[in-house]
């Protein structure tokens, strides 16, 4: 009986050679001989035939070599493989004869074949850059070997027998893939790492039993420049491979060549043979022939001592192995559109106040932190929609985006005029970026704060939407009581006219209005004039609001003036602009502090008059409680120079 030895040779080899494992390499990866993690970038549905002819001595043997389906289900990443062509069969001479009846010799011989018959593999993509898995293979084995058995009887007589022995075993491996960046990727896996469902072969047959020494392999890709890479893999059991891939692309599709050598300690001679493939694929469409060309020659008789001393732990590559040529096709079915852009996190820039909804027709609400996911510039078009507020999604302007590039991208709304609910609520955006079709390539839900039609953010300019949003009412209204004015509209002087408007309007509404805290007893509450009208009564924010709405509706041209607070509250009153020009301000009073030169929208300077609207009295003493006001905070105490005071024109 022979002494059994465990020899490695190459156990990472595979027929298209190593292709590396950059996340953005475009060769087939369908092997896991070089890629136990079960590393793939198929998107969906990939699916893998490979075919082949092995030259030997005595004729040329062609296989359907291989059959691989994969899936990737979001991160997951399956597949099964079929590989009838992944057999090696050897013929012995035992150096053993019988004399048969007629005087002739028969010698005995043995037959061991060695067999992978499928295979499956799993894999997890934790991020971008990191993915790890494992892969299960199933081998079979089977010693066939002719032998005579003696039978004593009335005469000696010899049987001849076959004895056989079937082996069925599990190969299970794992590896874990790493990108550090575009330029260069590791991977870190085992080499029979669990055999397990093995029945031990016979004692006599043991020697024969295909090798499993543990291992390790580890490799590195290197891509220098774009569409050329240089792969290396080690094996601890003292094997290596190295080479390289290149990549053409073209308008139709991309054409590429690859050589890898290979080299294991038990053939000879040192780089033991290399591995060329040329290939061609388009996005679902893939072909690459290759083949192996081993340097030494492989016609040379074996002995069976040779083999049992070396023995075989890769079936499609050892010492005994030929020259072959492999056919592989590949096709590729994508029903998953390809992401191209991520968003990474959105800021919400405003809250939604709906009264103002012009105020986000130009002005962004929010802004989206997106990435761009592939090796091109693309065009990213956002949109959004806030629930309860939208019911279609308001686009934004594309951004370009370059290649691997974060930028922000705005997101706009629009503000329905049928809008009217009164309380604050806590909503949520949907947020959407698409490129070339219109599924969003990704999509994002934050919470949004959407006030009531009633709240204002304490900016005085803000109180212009209030204004405007009830021009009608104001205007109906403010009608029907210059009309009971009539006759003494028509006797004054047309010069007077806006000014006697303002004073008959002010002293008819202030009759039934008082002051009065905000119902919320807030400051970012205010009323629509119809709402002040029906509830008789505001305050300061309230009556300027609805005082120059009555004033607007009617042309007559008005203007906030905001006191800001050093402390506490604020104060608003209004300037109405008379139309008068300087030299006609005796027409209506000879206090040279009761009025004040402004130029209107066409720079011209015009006579305005400051009214306190919180003066529930008449026009005459609000309009002096007013110039008096504005005299002293505006202009004496240099309100107006020190920004402590601002006119804000209601346009």
């Amino acid at each position: 009986m022979f002494l059994k030895v465990e020899i490695p040779a190459q156990s990472s080899f595979e027929l298209n050679g190593y292709q590396g494992f950059s996340k953005n390499t475009s060769s087939m990866i369908d092997s896991y001989e070089s890629n136990p993690g079960n590393f793939s970038l198929i998107k969906d549905w990939g699916l893998l035939i490979s075919y082949g002819s092995e030259f030997s001595p005595s004729a040329t043997n062609s296989n359907l070599y291989l059959v691989a389906l994969s899936k990737s289900i979001n991160s997951h990443n399956l597949s099964v493989r079929y590989t009838p062509g992944y057999q090696k069969e050897f013929f012995f001479n035992n150096g053993q004869s019988i004399i048969l009846q007629d005087s002739s010799a028969q010698s005995l011989s043995s037959r061991f074949t060695y067999k992978e018959l499928f295979g499956f593999g799993y894999s997890y993509k934790f991020s971008d850059n990191f993915s790890a898995g494992f892969d299960l293979r199933y081998f079979t084995e089977e010693f066939n070997q002719e032998t005579v058995t003696p039978i004593f009887s009335d005469s000696l007589t010899l049987k001849r027998e076959n004895l056989v022995d079937n082996i069925n075993f599990w190969k299970a491996d794992l590896g874990i893939n790493y990108s550090v960046n575009n330029n260069i990727s590791f991977t870190l896996a085992s080499i029979n790492l669990m055999n397990f469902g093995e029945m031990q072969p016979s004692e006599q047959n043991s020697i024969y039993d295909m090798r499993k020494q543990k291992g390790a392999l580890i490799g590195m890709t290197l891509t220098p420049v774009e569409n050329l890479k240089f792969n290396f893999l080690y094996e601890t059991t003292r094997a290596f491979q190295t080479g390289f891939n290149s990549l053409l692309e073209t308008s139709s599709g991309n054409f590429g060549f690859g050589l890898t050598a290979f080299h294991d300690r038990f053939q000879q001679p040192y780089l033991a043979g290399i591995i060329p493939t040329i290939s061609y694929s388009t996005k679902s469409f893939g072909v690459a022939l290759s083949g192996v060309k081993y340097f030494s020659n492989r016609n040379q008789e074996k002995t069976l001592s040779d083999f049992q001393m070396n023995g075989i732990n890769n079936i499609i590559n050892n010492r005994y192995s030929y020259n072959k040529a492999v056919l592989s096709v590949t096709f590729s079915l994508n029903t998953i559109t390809e992401q191209k852009i991520k968003i990474l996190d959105v800021n919400i820039v405003k809250d939604i106040y709906p009264t103002f909804s012009d105020l986000y027709i130009d002005n962004p609400f929010a802004y989206g932190r997106v990435v761009n996911l592939t090796d091109k510039p693309i065009t990213v078009k956002s949109s959004c929609r806030i629930n309860s507020l939208n019911i279609d999604r308001i686009q934004s302007k594309p951004v370009t985006v370059n290649s691997r590039d974060t930028v922000n991208v705005p997101f706009y709304t629009i503000i329905p005029d049928s809008f009217t609910k009164d309380k604050t609520e806590i909503s949520y955006a949907d947020f959407y970026v698409s490129t070339d079709n219109n599924n969003p390539d990704d999509e994002f839900q934050k919470p949004v704060l959407i006030y009531s039609v009633n709240s204002w953010d304490d900016v005085v300019s803000h109180l212009k939407y209030f204004i405007e949003k009830d021009l009608n009412f104001s205007m109906n209204y403010a009608k029907n009581i210059l009309s009971e004015h009539k006759g003494e509209l028509d006797t004054i002087s047309y010069a007077l006219s806006t000014f006697y408007k303002a004073k008959i309007l002010f002293n008819a509404i202030v009759k039934n209005l008082v002051y009065v805290a905000d119902p919320n007893a807030s400051s970012d509450y205010v009323q629509f004039p119809h709402q002040t009208l029906k509830i008789k009564g505001g305050d300061c924010d309230d009556l300027s609001v609805y005082y120059s709405s009555i004033l607007e509706s009617v042309g007559v041209q008005t203007a906030l003036v905001d006191y800001k607070p050093q402390s506490g509250l604020g104060h608003v009153s209004i300037l109405i602009n008379t139309e008068l020009s300087p030299s006609q301000a005796r027409l209506i009073t000879d206090n040279d502090t009761k009025f004040f030169v402004r130029k209107n929208t066409h720079g011209v300077d015009e006579i305005w008059i400051a009214v306190e609207t919180t003066s529930l009295t008449n026009f005459d003493t609000s309009w002096e409680l007013g110039s008096q006001k504005f005299n002293t905070e505006a202009i004496s105490d240099f309100g107006l120079a020190k920004n402590r005071v601002q006119i804000i024109d209601v346009e």
